[in-house]
Protein backbone atom coordinates (compact mmCIF):
# COMPACT_ATOMS: atom_id res chain seq x y z
CA UNK A 1 0.00 0.00 0.00
CA UNK A 2 1.36 3.44 -0.90
CA UNK A 3 2.50 5.58 2.02
CA UNK A 4 3.05 9.30 2.50
CA UNK A 5 1.27 10.38 -0.68
CA UNK A 6 3.34 8.19 -3.03
CA UNK A 7 1.98 5.94 -5.77
CA UNK A 8 4.33 3.03 -5.02
CA UNK A 9 2.32 -0.19 -4.64
CA UNK A 10 3.09 -3.84 -5.18
CA UNK A 11 3.06 -7.44 -4.10
CA UNK A 12 5.40 -9.64 -2.10
CA UNK A 13 5.63 -13.38 -1.74
CA UNK A 14 7.97 -15.26 0.57
CA UNK A 15 8.37 -19.01 0.83
CA UNK A 16 10.89 -21.44 2.25
CA UNK A 17 14.11 -21.54 0.29
CA UNK A 18 15.99 -24.61 -0.92
CA UNK A 19 17.43 -25.11 2.57
CA UNK A 20 15.96 -24.77 6.06
CA UNK A 21 18.08 -21.65 6.59
CA UNK A 22 16.93 -19.69 3.54
CA UNK A 23 13.86 -17.86 2.23
CA UNK A 24 12.87 -17.15 -1.36
CA UNK A 25 11.27 -13.71 -1.83
CA UNK A 26 9.76 -11.99 -4.85
CA UNK A 27 8.84 -8.31 -4.70
CA UNK A 28 7.15 -6.45 -7.57
CA UNK A 29 6.25 -2.78 -7.42
CA UNK A 30 4.56 -0.27 -9.68
CA UNK A 31 4.20 3.48 -9.49
CA UNK A 32 7.88 4.00 -8.71
CA UNK A 33 10.07 6.80 -9.99
CA UNK A 34 11.99 5.75 -13.13
CA UNK A 35 15.66 5.10 -12.46
CA UNK A 36 15.29 5.04 -8.67
CA UNK A 37 16.45 2.10 -6.53
CA UNK A 38 14.27 1.31 -3.52
CA UNK A 39 15.61 -0.63 -0.51
CA UNK A 40 13.16 -3.01 1.15
CA UNK A 41 13.06 -5.28 4.20
CA UNK A 42 10.81 -7.73 6.00
CA UNK A 43 10.07 -6.48 9.54
CA UNK A 44 8.49 -8.02 12.64
CA UNK A 45 4.98 -6.75 13.41
CA UNK A 46 2.49 -4.90 11.23
CA UNK A 47 2.77 -1.78 9.07
CA UNK A 48 3.37 1.22 11.29
CA UNK A 49 4.90 -0.81 14.15
CA UNK A 50 8.52 0.15 13.36
CA UNK A 51 9.49 -3.48 14.04
CA UNK A 52 12.98 -4.92 13.72
CA UNK A 53 14.32 -6.05 10.34
CA UNK A 54 14.19 -9.83 9.99
CA UNK A 55 17.68 -11.18 9.24
CA UNK A 56 20.57 -9.10 7.97
CA UNK A 57 19.49 -5.80 6.38
CA UNK A 58 22.28 -6.07 3.79
CA UNK A 59 20.88 -9.36 2.45
CA UNK A 60 17.89 -7.65 0.81
CA UNK A 61 18.63 -6.81 -2.84
CA UNK A 62 17.24 -3.31 -3.62
CA UNK A 63 14.55 -2.93 -6.29
CA UNK A 64 15.58 -1.03 -9.43
CA UNK A 65 12.77 0.83 -11.19
CA UNK A 66 12.57 0.83 -14.98
CA UNK A 67 11.40 3.58 -17.32
CA UNK A 68 7.82 2.31 -16.95
CA UNK A 69 7.83 2.83 -13.17
CA UNK A 70 7.87 -0.89 -12.43
CA UNK A 71 10.47 -3.00 -10.67
CA UNK A 72 10.97 -6.55 -9.51
CA UNK A 73 13.47 -8.44 -7.40
CA UNK A 74 13.66 -12.20 -7.01
CA UNK A 75 16.10 -13.17 -4.25
CA UNK A 76 17.08 -15.98 -1.91
CA UNK A 77 17.66 -14.58 1.57
CA UNK A 78 20.28 -16.41 3.68
CA UNK A 79 17.95 -16.86 6.67
CA UNK A 80 14.56 -18.38 7.37
CA UNK A 81 11.58 -16.13 7.97
CA UNK A 82 9.45 -17.74 10.71
CA UNK A 83 6.23 -19.36 9.55
CA UNK A 84 4.14 -17.83 12.35
CA UNK A 85 3.72 -14.38 13.82
CA UNK A 86 3.16 -10.98 12.23
CA UNK A 87 5.47 -9.58 9.54
CA UNK A 88 5.39 -6.76 7.02
CA UNK A 89 7.45 -5.36 4.16
CA UNK A 90 8.62 -1.75 3.97
CA UNK A 91 9.79 -0.14 0.75
CA UNK A 92 12.12 2.73 1.67
CA UNK A 93 12.58 5.96 -0.32
CA UNK A 94 16.34 5.48 -0.84
CA UNK A 95 19.50 4.13 0.75
CA UNK A 96 20.15 7.63 2.11
CA UNK A 97 16.56 8.13 3.34
CA UNK A 98 15.64 4.88 5.05
CA UNK A 99 13.30 6.71 7.43
CA UNK A 100 10.83 7.55 4.66
CA UNK A 101 8.55 4.63 3.80
CA UNK A 102 7.00 4.84 0.32
CA UNK A 103 5.01 1.60 0.57
CA UNK A 104 4.15 -0.94 3.25
CA UNK A 105 2.32 -4.26 3.21
CA UNK A 106 1.44 -6.79 5.90
CA UNK A 107 2.36 -10.38 5.07
CA UNK A 108 -0.25 -13.06 5.56
CA UNK A 109 0.66 -16.67 6.18
CA UNK A 110 -0.53 -19.25 3.66
CA UNK A 111 -2.68 -21.97 5.13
Amino acid sequence: MPQGGTTVAGAVSVEPGSSASSTHATVTISGGEAGVTYPWHVHSGKCGDNGAVVGQAGAYTPIKIGKDGNGKVDVTLPFAIPDNGAYYVNIHKSATDMGTIVSCGNLSMAM
